[in-house]
């Protein structure tokens, strides 16, 4: 069966996917087995998103409601189950996010460029604000797995996407420090004056070459 639409590529879309191949479901048990496996961490899960998701990812003919109940008063429950061509479609996908780095244009990345424009000062000291909230983020995930794996008894295949998120928090925490260091050692650090000076060599340079 063909699809009817483009898969909807986003982590939430990911996430209920691979939900669905596991077994049927309605939405709400979805959002419950994110947060039981720290899934939140990952994927954004606000208000209705998954309810959104859901209703996309059945009119592209990714999957399909399988029944509807009703207990006492509660609201009508559907639940869904994946299609075929969303079993071919979430396996292909992921087997591309597994397999090809993407450079994601990180926002921290981006500030590092234009660091510069700030002082040297203030550079070191914003760098040990964000020391200080990496290690209170590791030691929070680091507790949480701590506690799914060990306290739950959840597999740990379940929440290697926390463990890969704390060991980049810790090497950008060693990186951050290291950079602190260099920075008040006068190792890295360059003023304003000799910027402008680099950049004036430069555009000299380029002025010769197109002669």
């Amino acid at each position: 069966m063909k699809a009817n639409a483009p898969l909807p590529r986003t982590p939430l879309a990911l996430a209920v996917m691979n939900l669905l191949m596991e077994q049927p479901m309605h939405p709400y048990e979805m959002k419950s087995r994110m947060k039981e496996r720290g899934h939140d961490q990952v994927v954004k899960i606000k208000g209705g998103s998954i309810y959104d998701t859901v209703e996309r990812l059945e009119k592209g003919g990714f999957i399909k409601s399988q029944e509807t109940s009703r207990e006492g008063r509660r609201p009508e429950r559907t639940v869904y189950a994946i299609t075929d061509t969303g079993r071919d479609e979430i396996k292909a996908w992921l087997r591309d996010l597994v397999s090809e780095p993407v450079h994601e244009y990180p926002q921290f990345a981006a500030a590092l460029a234009f660091v510069g424009g700030l002082t040297k000062e203030e550079v070191v000291r914003l760098l040990q604000m964000r020391t200080v909230g990496l290690e209170a983020r590791i030691a929070a995930v680091d507790t949480q797995l701590k506690s799914l794996t060990t306290d739950l008894h959840l597999p740990r295949l379940f929440v290697v996407e926390g463990e890969y998120g704390l060991a980049m928090d810790r090497a950008e925490l060693g990186w951050g420090r290291a950079m602190i260091r260099e920075i008040q050692d006068g190792k890295l650090w360059i003023t304003q004056a000799q910027m402008k000076a680099y950049q004036e060599t430069l555009d000299a340079g380029k002025g010769g070459e197109s002669r």
